[in-house]
C-alpha cells in the first residue's frame, strides 16, 4: 500500500511539474497588482494600455502608451512587441484576457497581464496620470 500511494505522489508530482513548465512556456503570465508596479517601476518593460482613447483619458499608469484593443490593428501594433519584454492592462482583465491567448497561439516570448486589470490597480492604491 505505502508503495503504490508513493507511485501516485510521484505521478501527480511529476504531472504537476510537467504542467508548470508547459504553463511558463507560453510566454505571457498574469500577475498581481503588487508585482505589475515592481515591472513597471524597474523601467525594463513598455507598458501598454489597451483600453480605449477616451479610458486611457480618464487616468493611467504613467509611461503607458495607448493601443486601443477594439481597432482592427490592435494585433498589428502589438507585433513589435512579439520578442521584447512588455506589461499590458486594461480595465477588468476581460480585454488582457483575449488577447493574452491571442499572445500565446503568436509565440509571444515575454508579456505579463495585470491580473484583473486597472482595477486591481486602483485597489492597491497606485497611482495614474492624466
Amino acid at each position: 500500500m505505502k508503495n503504490l500511494v508513493f507511485l501516485l505522489l510521484v505521478f501527480v508530482g511529476s504531472n504537476y511539474s510537467l504542467y508548470s513548465q508547459v504553463q511558463s512556456a507560453s510566454g505571457i503570465t498574469t500577475i498581481s497588482a503588487r508585482d505589475f508596479k515592481k515591472k513597471v517601476d524597474s523601467g525594463n518593460y513598455d507598458i501598454i494600455d489597451i483600453r480605449t482613447p477616451r479610458e486611457f483619458a480618464a487616468g493611467h499608469i504613467k509611461g503607458a502608451i495607448n493601443i486601443d484593443f477594439y481597432k482592427k490593428t490592435f494585433y498589428g501594433k502589438m507585433e513589435k512587441y512579439k520578442n521584447k519584454p512588455f506589461v499590458y492592462y486594461c480595465r477588468s482583465g476581460n480585454r488582457t484576457g483575449q488577447a493574452k491567448r491571442k499572445f500565446n497561439k503568436m509565440k509571444y516570448k515575454e508579456g505579463y497581464e495585470l491580473g484583473r486589470g486597472i482595477i486591481s490597480w486602483k485597489r492597491a492604491g497606485y497611482g495614474f496620470v492624466k
